[in-house]
C-alpha cells in the first residue's frame, strides 16, 4: 500500500514537473534568470562589508545598482567609488561579466568544460541569449565568445593598468583599476571607482591611453559576439556573412558621424572640450560617440552639452549596438532594416535586396515591432516621471528623457539627476534597465502561447490607405 502511495506521489510530482517544464518558454526562462540574478545580487550588496565603514545604503539603492550591473548599464544612484567596498566592487564587476556575457553563455562553457551535453532547451535558451537563430556549433561558439571576452579584457587591463600608473597610482590600485574598467568597457557597463563624486572619467580625458584603449573595448564588446566569431574565422570581408558586414559598416558610420557631429557642436564649448588641444578635442569626441553606443563612460560634464550634442547622444543612445552583443539600444541591424525597407519602398520595390539576399517579411516585422515596443516603453516611463517627478519646465524635461533612454539603451550616461529622484521614479528606470537588456520584444513574446497554432486559412488583404 505505501509502495502505491508513493508511486502515485512520483507520478504527481512528475505530471506538475512536466507542467512547469512546458510553459518554461525560452523567453521566459532568460527572464526568470536575469531576474534572479539580479535578486542574488542586491542581497549581496546589502551585506554590512559591501560598502565602505560608515557608508550604509537602503534596498533601493543595492536593488538599481544590482540591476544597473546586471544589465550592464552604469547608472547609478550612489557613487560607486565612494560607496562600495572592494567585496561590493567585486560582487558589481562579477554582475556586469555575467550580465554582459549572458548567464546562459557562462553556464553553456562551464557544461562544455565538464564535458556535459547542451540540452535542447539550453541551445534555445542559449540561441535566443545571443541573438542567433542557428543552433549549430553552440557549444564552440560559447567556448570562443569566453575566450575572446577574456582575451580581450585581459589585454584591456595591461594597458589600463600602465595608464593608470601614468596617472600616478600605486600599482596594485593601477592594476585593480585596470581589471575593474576593462571588464566594464568590454561588457559596456559604464561603471567606474575613479571619481567618489560620480564624475566618470572627467579627470581622465587627458589621458589619450586610458580613452583609447577604453573606447576600443567598447567597440570591441558592442558589435557582437557573433561577429566577432565571424571576422576570427574569416579574415577576408568578402567571406564575412551579411549580418556582419552590416554591423561593421553601420557601426563605423554611427561612430565616426558623431564623433564629427560632437565636435562640431563641442569645439567652442569652454565647459566641455572647447579648452582642450585639437588632438585632445578629437580624442574626447570619438571616445564620446564611442560610450554613447551605451557604454555610459562620460569624459566631459554632460550636463554642459549643447542642445545639438544632447540630442545627437539620444539619438546614439536610442540606436544602440549589434545584437548579442553587450550593450542595447534597438541595434544597428534594426536601424538597417527599417532605412533599407524605406528606400525599397520609395523606389517602388516589392523587397530589398543586398548581397544577393532580400530582407524576409518576418524581418521587418520584427524590426517594426522593436521599434514601436521602444517608443512606448519609453513614451510611458516619460510620463511617469513627469508625473512623479512633477517638473514642468522644459530643461527638466530634456533630462528626464536623457534619463529615460540612457537607462532603456543600457547606457548609463547621465545629467546628474538619478539620485535625486523619487523611489517611483527609481522604480521605472529599473524596469526600463531590465527591459533593454532582456528586449522588449523577447519580454512581451514571453507571455505569448508556447504553441504555434497554424492555419491553412487564407484572407484577403485589406486596402487601407496610409
Amino acid at each position: 500500500m505505501r509502495e502505491q502511495l508513493s508511486l502515485s506521489e512520483s507520478i504527481l510530482t512528475r505530471s506538475k514537473k512536466n507542467k512547469i517544464i512546458k510553459h518554461l518558454t525560452t523567453a521566459r526562462l532568460l527572464l526568470a534568470g536575469f531576474l534572479a540574478i539580479i535578486l542574488f545580487g542586491t542581497l549581496l550588496l546589502l551585506l554590512p562589508f559591501s560598502t565602505k565603514s560608515g557608508v550604509k545604503i537602503n534596498f533601493m539603492e543595492a536593488l538599481f545598482t544590482a540591476t544597473s550591473a546586471t544589465c550592464v548599464t552604469g547608472l547609478s544612484v550612489t557613487p560607486t567609488a565612494g560607496t562600495f567596498s572592494v567585496f561590493g566592487q567585486i560582487v558589481i564587476l562579477t554582475l556586469i561579466q555575467i550580465g554582459g556575457l549572458g548567464f546562459m553563455t557562462i553556464t553553456s562553457f562551464f557544461y562544455s568544460m565538464i564535458g556535459r551535453k547542451l540540452t535542447l532547451r539550453r541551445r534555445l535558451s542559449m540561441s535566443e541569449d545571443m541573438a542567433q537563430s542557428n543552433m549549430s556549433g553552440l557549444k564552440n561558439i560559447a567556448i570562443k565568445i569566453v575566450l575572446i571576452a577574456l582575451g580581450s579584457e585581459l589585454i584591456g587591463s595591461i594597458f589600463l593598468t600602465i595608464g593608470f600608473c601614468i596617472e600616478g597610482y600605486s600599482f596594485g590600485k593601477a592594476l585593480w583599476y585596470g581589471i575593474f574598467h576593462s571588464v566594464s568597457a568590454f561588457c559596456n557597463a559604464g561603471f567606474d571607482i575613479v571619481s567618489v563624486t560620480g564624475m566618470s572619467f572627467i579627470s581622465l580625458n587627458g589621458n589619450y591611453l586610458i580613452l583609447l584603449t577604453t573606447a576600443l573595448l567598447i567597440g570591441i564588446g558592442g558589435i557582437g559576439f557573433i561577429v566577432l566569431v565571424d571576422i576570427s574565422e574569416h579574415k577576408r570581408f568578402s567571406k564575412w556573412s551579411l549580418h556582419t558586414k552590416i554591423v561593421v559598416i553601420m557601426s563605423t558610420a554611427l561612430t565616426i558621424g558623431g564623433a564629427i557631429i560632437f565636435w562640431f557642436a563641442e569645439r567652442k564649448n569652454p565647459e566641455t572640450i572647447g579648452n582642450m588641444p585639437l588632438l585632445g578635442q578629437w580624442i574626447n569626441s570619438l571616445f564620446h560617440s564611442m560610450t554613447c553606443r551605451t557604454a555610459g563612460f562620460a569624459s566631459v560634464n554632460i550636463e554642459k552639452l549643447t542642445n545639438m550634442s544632447s540630442i545627437m547622444s539620444m539619438a546614439l543612445m536610442f540606436i544602440g549596438v549589434a545584437p548579442g552583443s553587450t550593450g542595447g539600444g534597438i541595434k544597428v541591424t534594426t536601424l538597417y532594416i527599417l532605412f533599407a525597407q524605406v528606400f525599397a519602398t520609395l523606389s517602388q520595390k516589392k523587397e530589398y535586396v543586398v548581397d544577393k539576399k532580400s530582407i524576409g517579411s518576418n524581418t521587418l516585422a520584427k524590426a517594426a515591432s522593436i521599434l514601436f515596443l521602444a517608443i512606448t516603453v519609453l513614451s510611458l516611463s516619460s510620463f511617469i516621471i513627469l508625473f512623479a517627478e512633477n517638473k514642468r519646465d522644459g530643461s527638466a524635461l530634456i533630462k528626464i528623457v536623457f534619463e529615460q533612454i540612457s537607462a532603456y539603451s543600457t547606457c548609463g550616461l547621465s545629467m546628474g539627476i538619478t539620485s535625486s529622484l523619487t523611489t517611483l521614479s527609481k522604480l521605472v528606470l529599473i524596469i526600463d534597465m531590465y527591459l533593454g537588456r532582456i528586449g522588449t520584444f523577447t519580454f512581451f513574446m514571453s507571455f505569448a502561447k508556447s504553441r504555434k497554432i497554424e492555419t491553412k486559412i487564407k484572407y484577403p488583404e485589406a486596402n487601407i490607405n496610409v
